[in-house]
């Protein structure tokens, strides 16, 4: 029986359609999934089933919802007061990023408090026995400590969990989940998608959930509807998804995605793999499999020796300072025109480390010898290209102010070296009047691999460069990575919590715990023969 029925869904935004046409069921107590890109529609279509959209946007068509009454109701004809009556009760949101969607002012279970008393009557005794027992559902550990806690004093993932027990608090009957693991490393990204599956199970909801990889959905669920271009353009079972894909795009989808294996060659994008007739029609391209040259790994160009990072606690009372260690002694080396794969959860020191060898923190004890000319040989590339660059500056400029600040070229040049670092970041010259708001999230990941390159360094430190991008944008960063290491010869610390695509681009790879190196190698040999129960609990979590 359909929980919601979704008909001839049109998001129109100055004359342009968003979503065209879409419609599908979601069955009481069943899981289905929205694939597809950004701009695709998913989260368009989402939004737009309680009309949480700008009122700029335009939607009709019917959205019909059976009610805890047994009541159906199109929600699309439903005024905005009987809209809030079911928003956070019968039909609750969990979105991508919980440091953003909770409020960083008010405690963790304030708001969740704050969720419960929006739609029920109960006393203050009740009340936080109710959020301390949803804390435990969604198994948060030290639930009274959670309670108290403002949100940035808690994990990402314990985030995550507040925003599902605020989502449950309730007893919704249908729980939207948009792309809620794409930011979280994949162990926790393993639990969270666990947790959520478990929570619809126990309490017989239903569950639509949003992601632009593929793969994510294969644990999660029953039914998957594929969106590209603001249409829905497959729709399937599971098992009729992965194992016998109809429509191009769907296929496209599955063959862009980095992994080990395809690691000497060059991945197709989306484009590569699919064009459109006249008609509108899809059709596969042929795509020729091209295998990169292999590269010639050069002389050693930085050893780290036995580094260590701890953070002194200093109490106002204590006649003592109280260290933590962060990073627990890491040697390695890294050599010209090779890639070495940091993986990690978490806490495990990655950052850290990244942000010592750039200078942004200080070791402890031990050292690190760039052996290239000067420390400023060694530049960082960060994971949210958006937060990462200057809104009120243009592309143009943040390109040249490194050059102007580390008086790299004269100010004539600059100009022109700027434009030749777009060219070889596949941008054109336009680029260089764009602000950060008028280009693409791949675009503006660009402008910053050409923001790091204009000090001409021999070291780059990726530090989570793709993970939030969609895969076929991540297809085509990490193609331009590649071809840039072998144009200028550099070497990349490619540091990521996806062994995915650490697989694609690193010649070796580092797994960290708790700040210590837990195991090192060739991935294909840790993936055939981990050592430690560490590296199998990262490899099930990814690959099972």
């Amino acid at each position: 029986m359909s929980l919601i029925k979704i008909s001839e869904f049109n998001a129109i935004a100055e004359d342009i359609h968003l979503v065209k046409d879409v419609s599908f069921d979601v069955d009481e107590g069943k899981i289905t999934g929205i694939v597809g890109e950004s701009g695709s529609g998913k989260s368009v279509t989402c939004m737009g089933i309680t009309k949480l959209l700008p009122k700029t946007v335009k939607i009709n068509g019917n959205v019909l919802f059976t009610k805890n009454d047994g009541k159906t109701i199109d929600l699309l004809h439903c005024n905005e007061n009987e809209l809030t009556k079911l928003r956070g009760k019968e039909i609750s949101y969990v979105f991508q990023e919980p440091m953003t969607a909770l409020n960083p002012v008010y405690t963790c279970g304030f708001q969740v408090c704050e969720a419960i008393l929006a739609h029920q009557k109960i006393n203050k005794n009740e009340l936080k026995s109710k959020v301390l027992n949803l804390f435990g559902e969604v198994k948060l550990p030290d639930t009274e400590r959670i309670f108290n806690s403002y949100p940035h004093q808690i994990s990402g993932g314990q985030r995550q969990r507040v925003m599902i027990a605020m989502a449950l608090a309730n007893n919704p009957r249908l729980l939207i989940a948009d792309e809620p693991t794409t930011a979280l490393d994949a162990s926790v990204q393993k639990s969270i998608i666990d947790l959520m599956v478990e929570m619809v199970k126990k309490r017989g909801m239903s569950m639509i959930f949003i992601s632009h990889d593929l793969n994510c959905l294969k644990s999660v669920a029953n039914h998957i509807i594929v969106m590209y271009k603001g249409q829905i353009v497959e729709t399937g079972d599971k098992n009729k998804i992965f194992e016998n894909p109809s429509h191009p795009y769907t296929k496209a989808l599955m063959k862009t995605r980095p992994d080990y294996k395809n690691a000497g060659y060059i991945l197709p994008t989306i484009s590569d793999l699919i064009g459109q007739n006249e008609n509108g029609e899809f059709f596969e391209k042929k795509f020729e499999v091209i295998k990169r040259n292999k590269n010639l790994i050069g002389n050693k160009i930085l050893d780290v020796n036995n580094i260590t990072k701890s953070y002194f606690k200093n109490s106002f009372f204590a006649k003592n300072k109280n260290s933590q260690a962060v990073i627990k002694g890491i040697s390695f080396s890294a050599y010209s025109n090779s890639t070495i794969g940091i993986v990690g959860e978490s806490g495990c020191g990655k950052s850290t480390l990244a942000k010592i060898l750039t200078n942004l923190e200080k070791e402890t004890s031990g050292d690190f010898k760039n052996l290239s000319t000067d420390k400023s040989k060694i530049q960082m590339v960060f994971q949210d290209p958006y937060s990462s660059l200057n809104p009120t500056i243009t592309a143009g400029e943040a390109i040249s102010e490194p050059m102007i600040v580390n008086k790299i070229n004269s100010k004539k040049n600059t100009k022109q070296e700027t434009l030749k670092l777009l060219e070889l970041t596949g941008l054109t010259a336009d680029f260089y009047y764009k602000y950060p708001h008028q280009m693409s999230g791949g675009q503006r990941q660009r402008v910053c691999i050409a923001r790091a390159l204009s000090t001409k360094p021999s070291i780059l430190i990726l530090d989570e460069a793709v993970s939030a991008l969609d895969v076929s944008v991540q297809s085509q960063i990490l193609n331009l990575l590649k071809d840039l290491q072998s144009k200028l010869s550099l070497t990349y610390l490619f540091i990521s919590h996806d062994l995915n695509i650490v697989g694609y681009m690193a010649d070796e790879i580092i797994i960290l715990k708790n700040g210590k190196i837990e195991e090192q190698g060739k991935l294909p040999e840790i993936l055939n023969n981990p050592q430690t129960e560490y590296t199998k609990f990262l490899i099930n979590c990814i690959y099972n």
